[in-house]
């Protein structure tokens, strides 16, 4: 059995040597006398594997996880709404027990500092941190391969709690040509994953990417300006903008 841990580092197809790399590993996949096993934040793996999306946790699963590590004899829901509000990630509650375990946090303690600096907390001594997990996959070379356009869309996306629909990047992202290109390498990079229709992304990444103030980037302010402009559309059949406004004469605002 050979296990490759962190094998986006080397299947990256824009990193050094990534040909010959991924040749390599593709060629042992074939091996009948080899088992092995890849974990990696890109899905690009040779097509011989099988493939297993690892989700996140159920509550049960995320509140046994959490107490293996915080040790305290209190049990509280104040932990189970947080543990929600991370969206039972496995790497973030490890972090958020970790924290409070060794810090001898009562569970009001944690509680204020999980509002006071959200996933800010998620950071243990060795450089272990949510961040440090989040900026390996920004400074990946398929991320940087993007180019500046894509740390941008990826804040819009964050700053959307509601996510953004697929059939609506063209318009809300007019002057990125390759929006939808770009969305498939943050699903291929494990930064976003597709529901529905919908472009999303868990909690804790759109918390720590969502652009602390909205009104500086740019591109925010641009949508921001297509939304007014199509508010301000004539919903009647026949006047320009009418199809594309249609959700306004119902009353309702579609998701983005």
């Amino acid at each position: 059995m050979l296990f490759l841990d962190n094998a986006e580092s080397v299947l990256d197809f824009q990193g050094k040597n990534a040909e010959e790399i991924y040749a390599m590993v593709e060629e042992l996949s074939q091996f009948d006398s080899v088992c092995l096993c890849i974990m990696s934040r890109v899905s690009t793996i040779p097509p011989y594997c099988k493939q297993l999306d690892i989700p996140t946790l159920s509550m049960d699963a995320a509140r046994r996880t959490f107490y293996r590590i915080y040790r305290g004899d209190e049990r509280s829901n104040l932990v189970n709404d947080i543990l929600g509000q991370l969206d039972f990630h496995p790497l973030s509650i490890t972090l958020l027990a970790t924290v409070a375990q060794q810090n001898k946090w009562s569970i009001d303690r944690l509680t204020v500092e999980w509002e006071r600096q959200r996933t800010g907390v998620l950071h243990v001594q060795r450089n272990r941190s949510l961040a440090a997990a989040i900026e390996l996959s920004l400074a990946s070379p398929m991320f940087q391969e993007l180019g500046p356009n894509a740390h941008t869309l990826l804040g819009a996306v964050a700053f959307f709690p509601q996510d953004i629909s697929e059939e609506n990047l063209e318009w809300l992202f007019p002057d990125i040509s390759d929006s939808a290109n770009i969305s498939d390498k943050f699903c291929i990079l494990s930064l976003t994953y597709w529901s529905n229709g919908f472009i999303t992304m868990l909690a804790p990444l759109r918390d720590y990417i969502c652009p602390k103030d909205p009104t500086s980037p740019p591109l925010l302010c641009t949508i921001k300006d297509f939304y007014s402009r199509r508010l301000l559309v004539d919903v009647y059949p026949g006047k320009p903008g009418y199809e594309e406004a249609r959700w306004i004469a119902s009353g309702r605002a579609p998701r983005s």
